[in-house]
C-alpha cells in the first residue's frame, strides 16, 4: 500500500505543481493565452491588432499595472509602429514607472525579502526590465515625440536615453547590491562551506563556460551602450543645431561603428559645420528597423551541491540562453528617379547590445540560480532526513520551480541601419527591401528629415512614418 502511495505521489505531484507554475507566470506578467497570437500579428505587421492583444494583459484599472511590463513594452512598440503616436508615449510613460517602481522596491527591500523571492526563480517574479530595455524605452518615446512635432519632448527623451548609458553601470551596481547581500548571508550560514563549494567548484564553472561559450567569440559594444540611442540624440542634434553636442555623440558612435560610412558623413559634416568651413544642406535620413531581436531560451544542466558532508547530489539548475534570429533583408535601397541612390548601413546590432548586457550579467543569473538551487536541495535533504514523502514534495517543488527566466521584450529589431540623402527637388523617394517598394513624399518645405521604417520578416506589411523638420 505505502509503495502505491509513493508511485502514485510521483505521478500526481508534477501535475499539481505544473498547474501552480502556470497560475504563477500568469499572475507575473507572462502571456499564456495570446503570445503565439501576438508575435504572429506582429510579424505579419498588422501592428494594432498586435498592440490589442498586449493591451488585453494590462490592468487598466490599476495606477501602475507593476506585473505587465512585457506587455506594457509590447503594444507601446506595436502603437508606434501603427503610429497612434500619443498613445504609444502614454504606455512607454507606465513602463518607466514600472521599471522605476521595481527599482526603488529592489533598493528599499531587506536581504530576507530578496531571499524569499529567489528561493522560487527569476521566472516566477514580476518582470524588471533589463537596461537595454530602459534605454529603449526612452529611445522609442523620443521617435514618438519626434513623429508627432514635438521637438523640445524628443530632446528631453534623447538626454534621459544618453544618460541612462553613462549611469548603467552604477544602477546595475546598485540594483546587484541586495543579491551579493544575499549570498554573504547565506555563507555565513551553517551550510555556507557547502554553498560556497557550490560557487566556486571548477565543475560548475566548466559547465556554465561551455554552455555559454557564444559568450566567449562574440564582438562586444561597451557596456549598456546602444549605438543606435547615441546616434540618433547625435542626429537629432544635427537637425536641432546643437552641434558642438552632436559632434560629441557621432564621435562615440564612430567609435563604435567605424565602418558606417554615414555616420562618418555626419561627423565630418558637423566638424567641417563647427569650423565655419561648411553651410549646412538639405538632407534625407532614412532608418531602418530590421528583423528580429534575439529571444532567450532555456537549458538545463546538472550540478553538483556540496552538502554537509564530502558526498555530492546532483540536481537540476536551469539557465537562460540567448538565441539569434533573422533579419528582413540584407538591407534597403533608396531611389530618385528610378535610380539608386544610396544603400542603408548598419549603425547598431541589437544581438550584440543584447548579448553584451546578458553577458555582463549571466554571472549574477547564474549566482541567483545557484543560490536558489542550493536552498531547494538542502531542504528536501534535511526534510526527507525527517519524512520521506515530504521530502518527494519537496523535490517535486523543486522539480516545478527550477525555470528559468526566458521573458524578453522580443519586438525590437535585429538591427538598425540608416543611409543618407540629400534632399530630392520633387520631395519624393522610392524604397525597396527585398518584396517590399514603399514610396515616400517628404514635405515640400522640410529643411530635414527621417524616414522611419519597420520591418520584422520578408513577409511582413512595413509601418514607415515621415518625420519633416
Amino acid at each position: 500500500m505505502i509503495k502505491k502511495i509513493k508511485i502514485l505521489s510521483i505521478c500526481i505531484l508534477p501535475l499539481l505543481f505544473s498547474a501552480c507554475m502556470s497560475n504563477m507566470a500568469s499572475s507575473v506578467g507572462i502571456d499564456m493565452t495570446h503570445k503565439l497570437e501576438q508575435s504572429n500579428k506582429f510579424a505579419a505587421g498588422h501592428y494594432k491588432e498586435a498592440a490589442d492583444l498586449a493591451l488585453n494583459n494590462i490592468d487598466t484599472d490599476l495606477d501602475i499595472d507593476k506585473s505587465n511590463l512585457l506587455a506594457t513594452l509590447k503594444a507601446g512598440n506595436n502603437l508606434f509602429y501603427a503610429k497612434d503616436y500619443e498613445k504609444s508615449i502614454n504606455l512607454f510613460d507606465d513602463a518607466e514607472n514600472i521599471i522605476k517602481y521595481h527599482r526603488e522596491d529592489t533598493l528599499s527591500s531587506t536581504t530576507s525579502d530578496y531571499l524569499a523571492k529567489i528561493i522560487l526563480n527569476d521566472s516566477v517574479v514580476d518582470y524588471q526590465g533589463t537596461i537595454t530595455d530602459a534605454v529603449m524605452i526612452n529611445t522609442y518615446k523620443s521617435l514618438n515625440y519626434m513623429a508627432s512635432g514635438k521637438f523640445s519632448e524628443a530632446r528631453v527623451e534623447l538626454n534621459r536615453a544618453i544618460d541612462r548609458q553613462r549611469r548603467a553601470k552604477d544602477t546595475y551596481a546598485q540594483l546587484i547590491s541586495k543579491q551579493q547581500d544575499a549570498l554573504n548571508e547565506k555563507k555565513r550560514q551553517k551550510e555556507g562551506k557547502s554553498f560556497a563549494k557550490t560557487l566556486e567548484s571548477r565543475q560548475t564553472q566548466s559547465i556554465i563556460r561551455r554552455n555559454y561559450s557564444s559568450l566567449y567569440v562574440f564582438k562586444a559594444y561597451p557596456d549598456f551602450i546602444n549605438p543606435f540611442t547615441t546616434y540618433l540624440a547625435g542626429l537629432y542634434f544635427i537637425i536641432d543645431g546643437d552641434y558642438t553636442k552632436a559632434a560629441s555623440l557621432l564621435k562615440e558612435t564612430y567609435g563604435m561603428m567605424p565602418k558606417c560610412e554615414v555616420v562618418e558623413s555626419d561627423f565630418l559634416m558637423v566638424e567641417n559645420i563647427l569650423a565655419g568651413k561648411r553651410k549646412k544642406e538639405k538632407y534625407v535620413w532614412v532608418i531602418y528597423e530590421n528583423g528580429l531581436g534575439p529571444i532567450k531560451k532555456q537549458y538545463k544542466v546538472h550540478i553538483p551541491v556540496y552538502l554537509v558532508s564530502d558526498s555530492v547530489t546532483y540536481t537540476g539548475i536551469a539557465l537562460p540562453y540567448m538565441k539569434t534570429r533573422s533579419r528582413a533583408t540584407a538591407d534597403m535601397n533608396i531611389l530618385s528617379h528610378n535610380k539608386v541612390i544610396a544603400t542603408t548601413e548598419l549603425v547598431s546590432d541589437m544581438d550584440r547590445v543584447i548579448l553584451t548586457e546578458f553577458k555582463y550579467s549571466y554571472n549574477d543569473i547564474l549566482q541567483r540560480a545557484l543560490l536558489s538551487t542550493f536552498v531547494k536541495t538542502y531542504a528536501q535533504y534535511k526534510i526527507h532526513q525527517k519524512n520521506e514523502y515530504l521530502g518527494l514534495a519537496m523535490s517535486m517543488f523543486q522539480f516545478a520551480t527550477t525555470q528559468a527566466d526566458t521573458r524578453v521584450w522580443d519586438t525590437m529589431p535585429k538591427d538598425f541601419q540608416v543611409a543618407k540623402v540629400k534632399m530630392p527637388k520633387n520631395h519624393k523617394l522610392e524604397l525597396q527591401a527585398g518584396r517590399h517598394n514603399i514610396n515616400v513624399t517628404l514635405a515640400k518645405d522640410a529643411q530635414y528629415s527621417i524616414v522611419y521604417v519597420r520591418i520584422p520578416t520578408s513577409k511582413s506589411k512595413p509601418s514607415i512614418s515621415v518625420i519633416n523638420f
